[in-house]
């Protein structure tokens, strides 16, 4: 078993000698003496990194206030728990701590305890803090290098064939990398998700309905299958079409790979999708943890359809 002692100021201007002589007063020796000059805010302290290094189970550190040891409360209660996983006694001597008595195991153990607490309170806010900003539709990272206006007409653009990847990189100022990826590479099984909300929409010059129905399935099926722009490479991958009505799945219909393609001057497509797909065929296409009936999928605002890969 060997003794240590730390000490620790956090400027330049202030001295050790107070903390390097109760060390020695404690019985700590000149060579096991680790003192450093450096702010506790910095998340490397070479000396204390050092020191720890060297510990080993059944030694013995000797500060003479906590403060000295711990850059923040967490990272205080962490260095505790670190000693109390390692079997390292604790001494402090201006307050009375001390590991090697009943009282200062007390104090240290519950020092651990408020530190396992303190993670648990971490992780649990931040958990529900991603729960609630995914619920909104927002998730973590950098800010996307193309608004969703800018994406839209970028797929618009590409679906309707009349640029390519390297022409609308350019145009948008990004990488063709980045955009071949957000416009999900056409190379590559998907499906293409169309956000809507429950009011049906009505065309004023052809009475036609869009969107939710809310009549006949035939009714729906013919506001469900057109009208898409979609460019020629892409159609030959797509599996299904999946409709997200308020911000969740409520109808997937499968492309029937041997139906007849229809379009118009403008490139839009009418895609020849069969009938809803009931719980069990929609797992049976996307298996476990894919795409499901009534799965949350909130819609950003403006974004209308978007292709994910399968």
């Amino acid at each position: 078993m060997t003794r240590y002692g730390y000490g620790r100021v956090s400027t330049r201007d202030q001295s050790t000698d107070h903390q390097v002589d109760a060390l020695r007063s404690a019985g700590i020796a000149e060579e096991n003496l680790f003192i450093e000059k450096i702010s506790g805010k910095l998340a490397s302290r070479p000396q204390l990194d050092a020191l720890r290094e060297r510990l080993t189970a059944g030694d013995e550190v000797v500060v003479t206030r906590l403060r000295r040891l711990g850059r923040s409360h967490l990272d205080l209660l962490d260095l505790v728990r670190w000693f109390g996983d390692n079997e390292i006694d604790l001494n402090v001597l201006e307050q009375g701590i001390d590991t090697k008595t009943p009282g200062g195991r007390l104090v240290f153990h519950f020092l651990a305890a408020l530190a396992e607490y303190d993670r648990e309170m971490i992780v649990e806010g931040t958990l529900d803090g991603l729960a609630a900003a995914k619920a909104r539709g927002r998730v973590g990272g950098r800010p996307p290098v193309l608004s969703q206006a800018q994406l839209d007409a970028a797929q618009r653009m590409y679906d309707e064939d009349t640029h390519t990847i390297d022409e609308l990189a350019a145009m948008f100022g990004v990488g063709r990398s980045t955009l071949y990826r957000k416009l999900a590479a056409p190379y590559t099984d998907c499906v293409l998700l169309v956000y809507r909300g429950s009011k049906t929409k009505v065309d004023p010059d052809g009475n036609r309905r869009y969107g939710e129905t809310h009549a006949s399935e035939r009714v729906q099926l013919e506001a469900d299958r057109k009208w898409f722009p979609m460019a020629d490479a892409r159609r030959r991958h797509l599996k299904a079409v999946v409709y997200v009505v308020d911000g969740a799945i409520t109808r997937v219909r499968a492309v029937d790979p041997d139906g007849q393609w229809d379009h118009d001057d403008r490139g839009y497509w009418d895609i020849p999708v069969g009938p809803p797909l009931s719980e069990v065929q929609v797992a049976a296409m996307f298996g476990a943890g894919g795409i499901s009936l009534g799965q949350a999928r909130p819609s950003v605002k403006g974004k209308i359809r978007e292709y994910e890969p399968l």
